[in-house]
């Protein structure tokens, strides 16, 4: 059972995870599979398989899947049958009497059926549960791999930053020593430097916050060793109308499994806690005595509950307003889900929108960029000028890493909402 739900989950998340077909997570196939290494470049898809295959958090949710699984046997068995036995001594002395009495639970017998389809729908709910956390655990990995992954490129783009910074300050000096340009520029130019000085430091701690993010995700104890590639790959855009991502969702979403599961359970549990054998909670069995004089007696005995003070009300009062809470439940996910479905897929629209219109606008800048490096060959404009292009090229592109950020972390969101792959 643990294998099956693995492998499965692991396909759901890799599905979507790029544009390329990935075969199923053979490591998250068995319990005794060796962990992954991550002694090259991650991917999306190697975070995620990581994190399946070696997160002990996530395989401390699978042991769960034994117990649930003998949990859901215990439901349809019957109590042990109780043997009682009495031995009186006359008081003048004599034979024993002996009283013996075999009894059996009528009711456990009679309600079998309801005790197993009770423990079926909460074995339904606790996988569902269980599969729902799975599949966080393998987004998440994704999240702060991209993450990750952004949090250098950034230290990137503010380190040739600082290189155009060191450019201008040499330049701004040598004017103001010649007396060509003024101290407050070089002064502005300095306190420039030293913010872009103190963000990478910011920058610095932020990517050591998203590596360990990483490697908690991916169920490492440490970040070191960790090889991230120069870029990701962005999602391919998913082609489908809304209304298709709903009815997909609506049919594979983990939290609606066991929310139906859970109106089924509280169902089976009102079957179970209502009507008469609950009230009397017969029990059959056989019983042999003895007296003192050797006179030996056996027959059948019954016991049953009057319902004089408990007449079952409260009980099926109770079992009404759990199936009512349940549905209700129930249809405030669904709702919930529709909702989130159409959020993420706007938000992805939006964020896909957003990276076409920064791709549009570094393309401009380097454009210009090229024109102001062929002006300054020439004479055309100084190297101030030169500096300002190539910072305009620079802040396009934390743009575009920024909205192409905001597109992989969407992709993920239309993921989480609609419950497993994109494909």
């Amino acid at each position: 059972m643990k294998s099956i739900l693995a492998i499965s989950l692991a396909g759901m998340l890799m599905a979507c995870a790029t544009t390329r077909p990935t075969p199923p997570a053979a490591a998250a196939s068995d319990d005794t599979a060796a962990p992954l290494t991550v002694d090259e470049p991650l991917t999306a898809v190697r975070a995620m398989q990581a994190a399946l295959a070696q997160n002990h958090e996530l395989q401390a949710e699978m042991a769960r899947l034994d117990a649930i699984e003998a949990e859901r046997v215990q439901g349809g068995l019957l109590r042990n049958p109780m043997l009682s036995l009495m031995l009186l001594q006359p008081e003048g002395g004599g034979r024993l009497a002996i009283e013996a009495g075999w009894m059996q639970s009528l009711f456990d017998l009679l309600t079998r059926t309801r005790r197993i389809d009770l423990a079926d729908a909460n074995a339904r709910r606790a996988r569902a549960e269980i599969g729902a956390r799975l599949l966080d655990v393998g987004w998440s990995a994704q999240t702060a791999f991209y993450d990750a992954v952004a949090a250098a490129q950034r230290a990137q783009l503010l380190q040739q930053e600082l290189a155009l910074d060191a450019q201008a300050l040499d330049l701004q000096s040598r004017l103001t020593r010649s007396g060509l340009a003024a101290q407050r520029e070089l002064l502005e130019l300095q306190a420039m430097q030293d913010e872009r000085r103190h963000m990478l430091h910011e920058l610095h701690a932020e990517q050591v916050d998203a590596l360990s993010m990483l490697a908690e995700r991916i169920g490492l104890d440490t970040r070191h060793g960790l090889q991230l590639p120069a870029d990701f790959e962005l999602p391919e855009l998913p082609m489908r109308e809304a209304a298709a991502w709903q009815q997909r969702a609506l049919a594979q979403r983990a939290e609606l499994l066991a929310s139906t599961a859970a109106v089924d359970a509280a169902k089976a549990e009102r079957a179970l806690e209502t009507g008469t054998w609950r009230k009397t909670e017969p029990d059959l069995g056989a019983r042999i005595e003895r007296d003192a004089e050797g006179m030996a007696m056996t027959g059948p005995e019954l016991r049953v509950a009057l319902p004089i003070f408990d007449n079952g009300r409260a009980r099926a009062d109770r079992a009404d307003a759990m199936v009512r809470e349940a549905g209700h439940r129930d249809a405030a996910q669904r709702r919930n889900v529709l909702l989130a479905v159409e959020r993420a897929l706007d938000l992805l629209l939006a964020a896909a929108d957003q990276v076409a219109g920064t791709a549009e606008h570094l393309a401009r800048t380097q454009t210009a960029d090229a024109l102001a490096e062929r002006q300054h060959r020439n004479g055309s404009i100084g190297l101030i000028e030169r500096i300002d292009a190539q910072r305009n090229v620079l802040a396009a592109q934390r743009q575009q890493l920024d909205a192409r950020l905001a597109l992989a972390r969407a992709h993920v969101e239309l993921q989480r909402a609609v419950g497993g792959g994109g494909d």
